[in-house]
């Protein structure tokens, strides 16, 4: 029975209007110190001198602050030459857009507080904690009614996934894999009477938190701060709630967190060995659909001493070049600042795509007890309880007895198109597609179905790596090769036809459909494929693959292949 004086949860408007008393904003928590100085180290001065935009010293209440407000006047939008165009007469709009930051200093924390189109742009990003929204909410959120969640996949596809339920569900519901996914963004209704919007409200509010925290706070100097304090206090005292706590298991590292100094001299280090002990080369999420069409790279690091270099293939070996004659702390820097670019042929003229180096490397580290991931740039801090969850997870796929066998990896084999060459010659029924391209109106650059067709129609994918970086990306590719002949009719066709041509070849089935994808795998030293010989990257994308695939109804094997 509801209580006659609190509103009906279930049939209130979305927050369409803020409880009186109250603004709807967009709050950061800035990793520098709570001092006047403090606070004004986190404004992004470039951006603010390009606009005459000038920070102004002021209090709330007691606590150190600056305001920094503007408009940015555009004489004409871009859109304006479209419309001419299309018309054939002249079109000119201009408009203008505004913004403001708060930046607070209250007690030992330091805040900004953001309005309008530009008033984020007026904060360095680097200050910004992105742990601080994600923090405040999994500590508060009504675990039933969560009404939107952002994850990413950790892995080489890089996806991003957003759902939206206005009415909200438990989290689960969501289908998150809480051991593969980071989630960035969660929002639902939060009923803490010590904030003034829940007061004015005389209940929930809805609240969204991510790297920032979306919340309506008091619009008096004493009621903001209020807020901001019992905010912390709900960060500092408060546990996650069950519901929701698996989301802090992988979370990216604060900026000003005292770890990234050792964490940077450790990777620096290892950077400068021949063979660097969990490290390794991964696709950057944006960039993995356009790999296959990749003809040449081209590296390019500075304070080196090492010219750019233009490879067909890229490893590790290859970056390694760059930072092992350099000199100690220029390593990873000159990572950080180098480029890596992409480019379609094999002279390097054309041009696809060019991204930091940085992005490209992984690792893994272990520093003042707890575990860190490099991952596209970023540290991220993985909980022990993902890491034996996962281990569990891998050792159960890779303890499954293959039904598929192939030949060993003799020291004549050079290469991945000798090796699967010989396998085709020696175990009858397997057909070689190694390099054979299946171009569809789907995929006009063309796919590798696989680089081995098995007796069964297995779809056999085969990887030596001197290290685990690569099978990330192995893993990603038979995902997308059985997507493509899963929904893609044109692509059976292709198949087909290009099955029969083979030496060796048959005939498919018309309904043909992949039933088998297996992973073959020759670690370099005859080393097994074991839990420990695959870092958490790879781990955690042959999990993210085969869930996928066995949500579709195909097996997975993983098959080591032996050296001779």
């Amino acid at each position: 029975m509801r209580s006659a004086n609190k509103p009906d949860e279930s049939s209130r408007p979305d927050d369409a209007q803020p409880p009186p008393g109250t603004y709807p904003t967009t709050v950061y928590r800035l990793a520098v110190p709570a001092t006047d100085d403090g606070i004004r180290t986190a404004l992004n001065l470039d951006y603010l001198r390009r606009h005459d935009f000038e920070p102004a010293p002021h209090r709330v209440l007691d606590t150190p602050a600056l305001l920094v407000h503007g408009s940015a006047p555009r004489d004409r939008a871009e859109w304006c030459g479209v419309l001419s165009g299309l018309v054939g007469a002249d079109v000119t709009i201009g408009y203008s857009s505004g913004g403001g930051a708060l930046l607070l200093a209250v007690d030992d924390r330091a805040y900004a507080l953001t309005f309008g189109t530009l008033g984020r742009f007026m904060i360095e990003p680097e200050k910004v904690d992105p742990t601080f929204g994600v923090s405040f909410a999994v500590r508060t959120l009504q675990p039933d009614g969560i009404r939107q969640v952002r994850r990413r996949v950790v892995g080489a596809s890089g996806r991003v996934d957003r759902s939206m339920v206005p009415g909200g569900q438990p989290i689960w519901r969501y289908g998150i894999d809480k051991w593969g996914e980071i989630v960035g963004q969660v929002c639902g209704r939060v009923d803490n009477p010590n904030l003034t919007a829940c007061q004015a409200a005389r209940g929930s509010v809805k609240v969204e938190g991510s790297d920032a925290l979306r919340i309506p706070l008091g619009v008096t100097p004493e009621r903001l701060v209020a807020d901001l304090r019992e905010i912390d206090r709900v960060c500092r005292q408060e546990s996650p709630l069950a519901d929701l706590e698996f989301i802090e298991q992988i979370r990216p590292l604060r900026p000003n967190d005292p770890r990234h100094t050792a964490l940077t001299e450790v990777l620096d280090r290892r950077l400068g060995l021949p063979d660097p002990p969990d490290v390794g080369v991964a696709v950057p999420g944006s960039l993995v659909a356009d790999v296959e069409h990749v003809g040449s790279y081209r590296v390019r690091v500075p304070r080196t001493g090492q010219r750019p270099s233009v490879t067909p293939d890229l490893d590790l070996g290859t970056i390694l070049s760059h930072t092992s004659h350099a000199l100690d702390g220029d390593r990873w820097t000159g990572l950080r600042n180098g480029t890596l670019t992409l480019y379609a042929d094999a002279a390097g003229t054309e041009e696809m795509a060019t991204t930091p180096v940085s992005r490209w490397i992984t690792a893994e580290v272990a520093v003042s007890g707890s575990h860190m991931l490099l991952h596209e740039g970023q540290w991220y801090e993985i909980g022990d309880r993902h890491r034996e969850f996962l281990r569990q997870e891998i050792a159960r796929i890779l303890n499954r007895p293959p039904t598929v066998v192939l030949p060993p990896w003799t020291k004549q084999l050079a290469n991945e198109d000798c090796y699967n060459r010989e396998a085709a010659k020696q175990r009858p029924g397997l057909v070689l597609l190694d390099k054979k391209l299946l171009r569809t109106e789907q995929h006009p650059r063309g796919i590798e179905a696989c680089d081995l067709l098995g007796p069964n129609g297995e779809l056999i994918h085969v990887k030596r790596a001197s290290g685990s970086s690569p099978l990330s990306h192995l893993f990603a590719q038979g995902v997308t090769s059985f997507d493509a002949l899963r929904y893609d009719a044109e692509a059976r066709t292709r198949l087909r036809d290009l099955v029969r041509a083979q030496p060796g070849g048959r005939d498919l089935p018309e309904d043909f459909r992949p039933r088998t994808v297996v992973y073959a795998i020759a670690l370099s030293g005859g080393r097994a494929v074991t839990v420990d010989s695959l870092f958490t990257f790879a781990q955690v994308a042959l999990y993210q693959a085969v869930k996928t695939l066995r949500t579709e109804g195909v097996d997975v094997e993983v098959v080591a292949i032996p050296p001779a």
